[in-house]
Protein backbone atom coordinates (compact mmCIF):
# COMPACT_ATOMS: atom_id res chain seq x y z
CA UNK A 1 0.00 0.00 0.00
CA UNK A 2 0.97 3.49 -0.45
CA UNK A 3 0.45 5.71 2.58
CA UNK A 4 1.04 9.71 2.38
CA UNK A 5 0.21 12.82 4.66
CA UNK A 6 -3.60 13.41 4.14
CA UNK A 7 -4.66 10.35 4.23
CA UNK A 8 -7.47 9.12 7.01
CA UNK A 9 -8.25 5.62 7.75
CA UNK A 10 -10.78 3.46 9.50
CA UNK A 11 -8.73 0.90 11.93
CA UNK A 12 -9.91 -1.69 14.35
CA UNK A 13 -11.65 0.81 17.01
CA UNK A 14 -13.01 -0.86 20.07
CA UNK A 15 -16.33 -1.21 20.74
CA UNK A 16 -18.30 2.29 21.23
CA UNK A 17 -15.69 3.98 19.43
CA UNK A 18 -16.29 2.93 15.22
CA UNK A 19 -16.11 6.82 14.42
CA UNK A 20 -12.28 7.06 15.47
CA UNK A 21 -10.23 7.79 13.18
CA UNK A 22 -6.40 7.82 11.88
CA UNK A 23 -4.79 10.42 10.02
CA UNK A 24 -1.61 10.75 8.28
CA UNK A 25 0.48 13.75 9.24
CA UNK A 26 4.06 12.81 7.70
CA UNK A 27 5.45 10.01 6.07
CA UNK A 28 9.62 10.28 7.47
CA UNK A 29 12.54 8.49 6.54
CA UNK A 30 15.45 8.67 8.84
CA UNK A 31 19.04 7.73 7.10
CA UNK A 32 18.69 3.72 6.09
CA UNK A 33 15.82 3.00 8.46
CA UNK A 34 12.12 1.89 7.78
CA UNK A 35 9.48 4.54 6.71
CA UNK A 36 7.59 6.01 10.34
CA UNK A 37 4.04 6.63 9.74
CA UNK A 38 3.19 9.75 11.81
CA UNK A 39 -0.73 9.73 12.58
CA UNK A 40 -3.35 11.49 14.71
CA UNK A 41 -5.98 9.53 15.99
CA UNK A 42 -9.32 11.58 16.72
CA UNK A 43 -12.01 9.78 18.39
CA UNK A 44 -9.55 7.40 20.68
CA UNK A 45 -10.78 6.18 23.67
CA UNK A 46 -9.28 7.32 27.11
CA UNK A 47 -10.37 6.15 30.95
CA UNK A 48 -11.39 9.36 32.71
CA UNK A 49 -11.01 10.02 36.11
CA UNK A 50 -14.50 9.01 37.28
CA UNK A 51 -13.65 5.03 35.36
CA UNK A 52 -15.68 5.73 32.49
CA UNK A 53 -14.31 6.21 28.99
CA UNK A 54 -14.55 9.20 26.87
CA UNK A 55 -13.09 10.18 23.47
CA UNK A 56 -9.76 12.43 22.70
CA UNK A 57 -7.84 13.20 19.94
CA UNK A 58 -4.18 11.70 20.07
CA UNK A 59 -2.47 14.40 18.60
CA UNK A 60 0.53 12.61 17.55
CA UNK A 61 1.79 8.82 16.97
CA UNK A 62 5.10 7.93 15.17
CA UNK A 63 4.09 4.01 14.09
CA UNK A 64 6.71 1.61 12.17
CA UNK A 65 5.23 1.14 8.77
CA UNK A 66 4.78 -2.30 9.39
CA UNK A 67 3.08 -1.58 12.92
CA UNK A 68 0.52 1.34 10.96
CA UNK A 69 0.12 -1.59 7.90
CA UNK A 70 -1.18 -3.67 10.35
CA UNK A 71 -3.46 -1.07 12.07
CA UNK A 72 -5.30 0.13 9.05
CA UNK A 73 -8.29 -1.68 7.67
CA UNK A 74 -9.77 0.60 4.84
CA UNK A 75 -8.78 4.57 3.45
CA UNK A 76 -11.86 6.32 4.57
CA UNK A 77 -11.10 9.91 2.86
CA UNK A 78 -8.60 12.85 2.93
CA UNK A 79 -7.69 14.86 6.63
CA UNK A 80 -5.53 17.28 8.35
CA UNK A 81 -4.28 16.34 11.41
CA UNK A 82 -4.63 18.83 14.69
CA UNK A 83 -2.62 22.09 14.62
CA UNK A 84 -0.92 20.62 17.38
CA UNK A 85 0.34 17.69 15.25
CA UNK A 86 3.21 19.44 14.01
CA UNK A 87 4.63 21.20 17.41
CA UNK A 88 4.38 17.44 18.75
CA UNK A 89 6.17 15.89 15.54
CA UNK A 90 8.53 18.53 15.98
CA UNK A 91 9.86 18.18 19.99
CA UNK A 92 9.92 14.29 18.42
CA UNK A 93 12.45 15.12 16.11
CA UNK A 94 14.44 16.68 18.52
CA UNK A 95 13.77 14.16 21.56
CA UNK A 96 17.77 13.99 22.82
CA UNK A 97 16.39 10.22 23.78
CA UNK A 98 16.06 9.32 20.08
CA UNK A 99 12.82 8.81 17.42
CA UNK A 100 11.50 6.44 19.42
CA UNK A 101 8.74 4.70 17.01
CA UNK A 102 6.00 2.47 18.20
CA UNK A 103 6.55 -1.14 16.22
CA UNK A 104 3.35 -2.88 17.76
CA UNK A 105 -0.23 -2.29 16.37
CA UNK A 106 -2.40 0.80 17.46
CA UNK A 107 -5.32 -1.15 18.78
CA UNK A 108 -7.40 2.25 20.33
CA UNK A 109 -5.70 3.29 22.82
CA UNK A 110 -2.68 4.87 24.09
CA UNK A 111 -2.58 2.91 26.96
CA UNK A 112 -3.20 -0.46 25.14
CA UNK A 113 -0.39 0.92 23.01
CA UNK A 114 2.17 1.62 25.34
CA UNK A 115 1.49 -2.18 27.19
CA UNK A 116 1.26 -4.48 24.31
CA UNK A 117 4.92 -2.26 23.17
CA UNK A 118 6.46 -3.09 26.71
CA UNK A 119 5.31 -6.64 25.98
CA UNK A 120 6.85 -7.13 23.04
CA UNK A 121 10.25 -5.31 24.61
CA UNK A 122 9.84 -7.42 27.94
CA UNK A 123 9.05 -10.65 26.72
CA UNK A 124 11.71 -11.80 24.02
CA UNK A 125 14.11 -11.01 27.06
CA UNK A 126 12.70 -13.30 30.09
CA UNK A 127 12.55 -15.99 27.22
CA UNK A 128 16.45 -16.06 26.74
CA UNK A 129 16.93 -16.41 30.60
Amino acid sequence: MNFAAGQRWTYRAPAGFEASRIVIGAVVTFGNSEQVVCVAVSGAPKRSTDGGLEAVVIPFLPLSLDAFAATVVEQDGSDLPPPSFATEMDAWAADPRGLSTFTVPFVGSLEALIAHQMAQIVLPVQGTA
